[in-house]
């Protein structure tokens, strides 16, 4: 069943605000409504940009269960090493984590995402060539992204219920598209800047200093794309495993944290 989302979105309720104060202030200065108008695009803009937002669409950044519990994340794959090399890790920490996969490297490692699966890990769609514009398209572009993705992971026995948008930038024109094709949005509350593991050095220091209380933890499972290597990238994310432990955090799957399905 498709997803349903409210019929007024804060972003749609904020516009029509801002669009009758700007119609009335018109009247005795046409400069300040043009003023207010742009502030709110502005703000439109700058909202984009930040993940845990909830401006245009039900987003889901974390849970809320109040216990000492985290799901693992792992954007841009599957690739190869890399990909398995991580879900050997897992399985040495009993941890189970979704994969936010593109579209593209999926085509190329269909075996990877059944291993993902048979493994007892989950997937989710993160569009089909992971463009970190996306959001900047149009609503046809980005339909054909979301929509192609889908339906290969389909063909391939997966059904996504949930879409990550690429660098977690969110659009007004997604809640149509995930609606349309019965999403939810789901993003990430820890994060360490990594870039797509193009800054992977004190990766596992970094997750670990902000680490929460139903934390949504966004990691990369491609290779990394600076001076470190794959062995330097599987043993930070061996310290982030065991360092959740040591902190006192289970590690469980994503459905269980957000309490809902997501395959």
């Amino acid at each position: 069943m498709k997803n349903k989302l409210s019929l007024a979105s804060p972003a749609q309720i904020t516009g029509i605000i801002f669009l009758s104060v700007a119609t009335v202030v018109f009247f005795f200065s046409p400069l300040l409504a043009a003023a207010i108008a742009l502030f709110y695009i502005i703000l439109c803009v700058t909202i984009s940009f930040f993940p845990q937002s909830s401006f245009y669409l039900p987003v889901i950044s974390h849970g809320s269960s109040g216990k000492n519990l985290v799901a693992l994340t792992f954007d841009d794959g599957p690739t190869d090493p890399t990909t398995r090399q991580i879900l050997t890790l897992l399985d040495k920490y009993s941890a189970k984590a979704t994969f936010f996969v593109s579209g593209m490297n999926a085509s190329k490692h269909p075996e990877i995402i059944n291993e993902i699966i048979a493994r007892g890990h989950s997937i989710g769609n993160h569009s089909f060539h992971h463009n970190p514009f996306l959001m900047l398209g149009s609503y046809n572009y980005l339909y054909e992204e979301i929509f192609r993705a889908q339906g290969l992971l389909r063909m391939m026995g997966v059904n996504p219920l949930v879409f990550r948008p690429p660098v977690g930038i969110i659009s007004p024109k997604l809640p149509v598209v995930l609606n349309k094709l019965g999403l939810f949005c789901v993003t990430f509350s820890c994060y360490a800047s990594d870039a797509g593991n193009r800054f992977i050095k004190n990766l596992s220091s970094k997750i670990l200093k902000k680490v929460k209380a139903d934390n949504i933890i966004l990691l990369h499972d491609v290779p990394p794309r600076g001076k470190e290597d794959n062995n330097f990238l599987l043993s930070e994310i061996e310290k982030i495993l065991q360092g959740l432990v040591d902190k006192g955090f289970k590690i469980v799957p994503l459905s269980d944290l957000i309490g809902r399905e997501i395959n």
